[in-house]
């Protein structure tokens, strides 16, 4: 099937009715300059062979495919395709038997119509028909536009596969893997959904039937026990009765006795006491009371009293505050987790409105819709007629309508022909005065643009500074701020070290002028503590060296002295001439050996200078002395005779390796640098302020000299600035410039005229023609009339159904809009109450906290009272201990003789309380003979047998305990189990059983199906691969070749990105001569273009359509590519149809039919240009092969996409889940 010939009327730039007939069936080409129409044909194309997306022929409505968007009164686009169907081995399914297609589609006011041969039929019917024959417009292969070429340029290795999936058709099996996949994870949730149930809900429910069932079986045991446990405890508590009995008639004899020999005992103890006693009195009369601890005592008492009711108050303020500050916290959270939800609820409520306002304005055009059906079969039940906007009205006044306006029309066409008459004439008469006019012109203009060179000139000067203000500013401030803070720092500083008044260097009033900063400052001064806890040993290393002052020289030092400019005497350290002293690093090596090297330290390292050039007098005061953490330390490391070096402690003890130590004391006025050590942020925020102030002031000079350089420069371009625009206003009111503007406005109105008149005069050409439409019209009107109402009434119809619908699903949705309001006010009130209980509840944790602190106040004060009290008493019983040692001894005997007395007392209660207990248990035992008997009258008769052997009152055969045990536990079991154990619950368990049995083997099968599909997912995967590996194989050999063909003597082929697996992706590589190039980025554009059509042209090989077509795809080629492209086409695709865009000769020079466009008066025109192409009739053997190959490898795919199918259509029965 090819395409044969179009028709388009209305359509976009094709206004009248236009004809392209007689295409070639191999290679037709389209040529014209640029918006003549040519890719509007290949839209009309696209249009009928059924396209969705209007982007894709460059439009946003079907309106814009109406010419002029049917402003100039054409309503109407129609493209009709006739398609040559005589070779049947190609013809769509089902169209075998026409030897012609012919499909029309048709734009009227906006709505679509489509028609194939002859009968209108649905879009999708179209859309069907090309899918038979590789050609769905929607998803366009045979469709090639230049932007394809770009993109296929920018392919990623996992699109190029996607295009190759596409070639083999094995892309659907894909998405539909994806699918299946997608669904097994979905349907997965509600597979583990049902597992849940099955283990929470109905195995429980299981279990719990399955114990009914067991609690029934030991109902009915515990039942059929019961009497028989009943007589044989009955039996062995009568049995135990009379036993006891006896017992305890023996017992109280033996009790009788015991009491008797207690009493005796008792008695004398208690006279022994009695003398004691009397013996300890005398002597505490004696030796007196002491009256100081009896008062401690309850002072203690009194202080323990008021110590626990402190801890008390102070422990109960403290969980009130904790409690507090958990409340406040769970406010926190309350608050957080309803904003959150109101958040939740606010989107809802946007997107719910949103969507509520679109369903109204939806509601309201139905609406609207609805009430223009009913008038429009208002209307024509009264015998008038609708226009398109919805306007009744008749045919004669219509007709009327159009005749007046075509009246006013030739009045306004004479009008406009006069007035273009006038303004030529008035043109040429202002043109003879401009040209007299031109000398006084030209010398304004020589002035004007002097001017303007000065005023550039003036600029360049000024950006040139590239001065700002705003930066001046900023600096000036940055200055002041900078000087107030230095100077706020320094005498922070002065006062901090005004202890040390030595620190600063006072010269003398006859001192002579000289460079200060020659002088750097003293050694305290040029270093910074690396470890505060380090300050006092170095100061007492460094000692009065850090007094001493750095300066530059020693010629300086010199001149100093002889000008006597110093107060004090001053030791001074020239950089030029100090010596940098270091101990040894073997020596120091040594020493950290000795005692760690964490203990050990040179002290010039544990320092470090302000300024590198300072370095030399710092090692000249610090770099002998070893620093270690204590006395023995420094002790050993100063005298061993690897090291014999000065050492001091961290306490400022000082080893001499002469023997001497020195240390013990410190200073009156405390250490140097342990001052400075903490007051070292402040020297080190000053020192760097200072600098910053310097490197201010300097770039404030910098800037304020620019500054007067602008201003200069400024004031010369304003004055230069006023004489220019003097200038330009002189030029603009000159003569010559005023006429010019007014040539300019007269070729204006005259082009105005010229556009207006030629537009009115199609205005009179189409009312004409629309007066003789509305006759003939008018008499044709009578037999529509009938079908438009009828029409009319169904629209009515389903518009006022479509209306009720929209209402209730509106109103359905304002209700829950109003809900959400109403929840949104809620937790915003909410949130309200909580923020305000928080704020009140922080003014209360902050009462409580003030209390807790007064509370441990007043604790703490109790506290030290009674630790105050309870170390008085301490003293005063250390003193009385010695004194009462015999009034304790005896104390302590009375005591030995009271607790024997009681001890003797509480024995005999105790054996008088076990006369009485062994009375009152003989008497119970006598009670429960008398109740046994009465309440089991079978005792009588059967007590002989009581604990006699073979019986079943056997006692030692039958366990009586356990009996008892037994028997409280077949009581216990009928009490729980009588009430709530169902016979029917016994008989559903076993029906419920089975039912779970039946359910997990249906799971097992699911679990089989499911594994089953994965299986053939993974077989059809393996497929797939197959097939892309034999297309690739294919595509690869059309690649190299078609690539050769277009630009000889270079290759190129798809390779895989990864050798184990071709389902990873695939890449491009090129080859010039037998060198292979690694990436695409050294070819130019035009090679990267050819390279991509290659690719494109190699997957139509082996995918092959009826139609191709190509637009402008040559343009970023050269005329010999371009030509070569033409020929491969004429070469390698002789069974199909191409249709090509093209502006240059190389191209349509091989092509069997030209169509040129052009435009004219805005409308396209095309004419069709026959051209004589010899047509290859040899064949050569290498082509045929190819062919073969190309067929072989097409059928191989074509049996791999069939097995694909049957492993589709055998999973169709299988169940993912249950």
């Amino acid at each position: 099937m090819h395409l044969k010939r179009i028709e388009l009327e209305g359509f976009k730039s094709y206004r009248q009715r236009t004809v392209l007939d007689n295409f070639n069936p191999n290679f037709n080409a389209i040529t014209g300059l640029n918006g003549s129409g040519k890719s509007n044909i290949l839209d009309a194309i696209c249009f009928v062979l059924g396209i969705t997306n209007l982007n894709h022929v460059r439009a946003a409505s079907l309106q814009d495919l109406v010419s002029d968007y049917g402003k100039t009164g054409i309503e109407r686009a129609a493209v009709s395709v006739v398609f040559d169907n005589s070779n049947r081995a190609r013809s769509p399914c089902g169209y075998e038997n026409y030897d012609e297609i012919v499909i029309s589609r048709v734009i009227v006011s906006g709505q679509q119509k489509c028609f194939l041969n002859g009968s209108i039929c649905p879009i999708s019917k179209i859309i069907d028909l090309f899918r038979s024959i590789h050609m769905n417009v929607n998803n366009p292969h045979f469709l090639i536009m230049q932007g394809r070429i770009t993109k296929v340029l920018n392919m990623k290795p996992l699109e190029l596969l996607s295009m190759m999936e596409e070639a083999t058709g094995t892309k659907m099996y894909e998405s539909k893997r994806q699918v299946a996949e997608h669904l097994i994870h979905c349907k997965e949730k509600k597979f583990k959904e049902n597992e849940r149930l099955l283990v929470d809900a109905v195995m429980p429910k299981i279990k719990k039937l399955n114990k009914q069932k067991d609690e029934y079986n030991q109902l009915k045991l515990a039942k059929s026990k019961l009497g028989m446990y009943e007589r044989l405890v009955a039996a062995y508590r009568y049995h135990q009765a009379k036993e006891n009995i006896s017992k305890f008639n023996t017992l109280k004899e033996s009790s009788l006795k015991s009491i008797d020999s207690e009493r005796k005992i008792m008695a004398c103890k208690q006279e022994k006491y009695t003398e004691i006693e009397v013996e300890l009195k005398a002597l505490k009369k004696k030796q007196g009371q002491c009256t100081a601890l009896t008062k401690l005592q309850e002072e203690l008492s009194n202080c323990n009293k008021d110590e626990c009711s402190a801890q008390s108050v102070y422990e109960s303020k403290v969980n009130a505050l904790k409690k507090l500050e958990e409340y406040m916290q769970s406010l926190s959270d309350h608050i957080a987790k309803t904003e959150k939800n109101k958040a939740d609820k606010n989107e809802m409520y946007a997107q719910r409105k949103q969507a509520v306002e679109e369903e109204e304005d939806q509601f309201q055009r139905l609406k609207d819709s609805a009430k223009q059906y009913q008038i429009m079969c208002d209307v024509l039940q009264n015998g008038m007629t609708v226009d398109t906007e919805g306007k009744a009205f008749t045919m004669a006044s219509c007709l009327t309508a159009a005749q007046g306006k075509l009246t006013n029309i030739e009045v306004e066409k004479n009008s406009l022909e006069m007035k273009i008459a006038e303004a030529k004439k008035k043109l040429k008469k202002n043109k003879e005065m401009q040209d007299a006019a031109i000398p006084e012109q030209k010398q304004l203009i020589s002035d004007l643009d002097r001017l303007e060179k000065e005023v550039q000139n003036l600029e360049s000067s000024i950006a040139a500074l590239q001065f700002d203000q705003h930066q001046l500013n900023e600096m000036n401030k940055s200055y002041q701020q900078l000087s107030d803070e230095c100077h706020s720092l320094e005498v922070k500083l002065r006062q901090l070290e005004s202890q040390f008044p030595s620190l600063e260097i006072r010269f003398s009033e006859q001192a002579p002028e000289f460079d200060r900063n020659k002088i750097k400052g003293r050694v305290a001064e040029l270093i910074r503590i690396k470890n505060p806890r380090m300050a006092v040993a170095l100061d007492v290393t460094a000692g009065g060296k850090l007094y001493s002052v750095v300066i530059d020289s020693s010629e300086t030092v010199r001149m100093l002295n002889d000008a006597k400019c110093l107060k004090q005497r001053t030791t001074f350290l020239p950089l030029d001439a100090v010596e940098s002293k270091i101990l040894n690093r073997d020596v120091i090596r040594r020493a950290k050996s000795l005692v760690g090297d964490e203990n050990c330290n040179l002290a010039v390292d544990l320092v470090e200078c302000v300024d590198p050039e300072f370095q030399k007098a710092i090692d000249h005061v610090f770099g002998t002395t070893l620093v270690c953490t204590n006395s023995e330390m420094a002790k050993t490391v100063c005298f061993d005779k690897g090291v014999r070096a000065r050492t001091v402690t961290l306490d400022g003890d000082v080893f001499s390796p002469l023997g001497t130590l020195t240390g013990g004391s410190k200073p009156s006025g405390g250490y140097l640098l342990e001052m400075r050590v903490k007051n070292q942020s402040i020297h080190d925020e000053f020192r760097g302020k200072k600098n910053q102030l310097e490197k201010t002031l300097k770039t404030l000079h910098e800037l304020r000299a620019v500054a007067q350089k602008h201003s200069a420069l400024e004031g010369e371009l304003q004055m230069q600035l006023m004489k220019k625009n003097n200038a330009a206003q002189r030029l603009q009111s000159c003569q010559a410039a005023q006429l010019e503007k007014e040539c300019e406005s007269l070729k204006t109105e005259i082009d105005e005229a010229s556009c207006r008149l030629n537009s009115v005069n199609e205005d009179y050409d189409a009312t004409k023609r629309q007066c003789n439409e509305i006759s003939a019209a008018w008499q044709n009107s009578k037999v529509n009339k009938e079908a438009e109402l009828s029409k009319a009434k169904k629209s009515l119809k389903e518009a006022t159904k479509k209306v009720s619908h929209m209402e209730e699903i509106v109103t359905k949705h304002q209700e829950e809009l109003s809900r959400l309001e109403n929840d949104i006010e809620v937790l915003t009130n909410d949130i309200e109450n909580a923020k305000q209980e928080k704020l009140r509840k922080e003014l209360e944790k902050e009462e409580l906290q003030t209390a807790v602190k007064d509370s441990k106040f007043i604790l703490d004060g109790r506290v030290n009272s009674t630790k105050a009290i309870e170390e008085q008493l301490r003293v005063i019983r250390e003193k009385l201990k010695n004194e009462n040692k015999d009034a304790e001894d005896m104390q302590n005997e009375v005591q030995q003789l009271q607790q024997e007395c009681r001890d003797s007392e509480l024995r005999l209660k105790q054996m008088q309380q076990d006369l009485n207990e062994q009375q009152k248990a003989a008497e119970k035992y006598e009670n429960d003979l008398t109740n046994l008997c009465n309440s089991n009258p079978w005792i009588e008769k059967e007590k002989q047998l009581f604990g006699v052997a073979g019986t079943e009152f056997d006692f030692e055969a039958n366990n009586p305990d356990d009996a008892a045990k037994r028997l409280v536990d077949a009581h216990e079991t009928i009490k729980r189990l009588q009430g709530h154990v169902d016979k029917r619950n016994v008989e559903k368990c076993d029906v419920y059983q089975k039912e779970v049995t039946d359910l997990i083997r249906k799971r097992k099968v699911v679990y089989k199906d499911r594994q089953h599909l994965e299986d053939v997912m993974n077989l059809m995967q393996e497929k797939k691969r197959e097939a892309v590996a034999v297309a690739l194989e294919q595509v690869n050999e059309d690649f190299g070749q078609i690539f050769s063909m277009l630009l000889p003597g270079a290759n190129a082929k798809l390779v895989k990105v990864s050798e184990e697996d071709i389902l990873a992706g695939l890449e491009v590589k090129v080859a010039f001569g037998d060198a292979w190039k690694d990436s695409l980025t050294e070819l130019s554009g035009g090679q990267r273009s050819l390279i991509a059509l290659s690719l494109i042209f190699a997957m139509l090989l082996f995918k092959p359509a009826p139609i191709y077509i190509l637009d402008e795809v040559d343009a970023a080629l050269d005329v010999m590519h371009t030509q070569n492209i033409g020929k491969m086409i004429s070469e390698k695709f002789k069974t199909s149809q191409f249709i090509v865009v093209s502006l240059k000769d190389g191209m349509f020079s091989n092509a069997n039919v030209l169509f040129r466009t052009e435009l004219r008066n805005g409308q396209s025109k095309v004419q069709r240009i026959a051209k004589q192409i010899p047509t290859l009739e040899t064949v050569s053997r290498s082509d045929v092969t190819y062919e073969q190959r190309r067929k072989k490898a097409q059928s191989r795919v074509q049996v791999l996409r069939d097995d694909c199918n049957r492993l589709t259509d055998n999973c169709e029965g299988l169940r993912i889940v249950d």
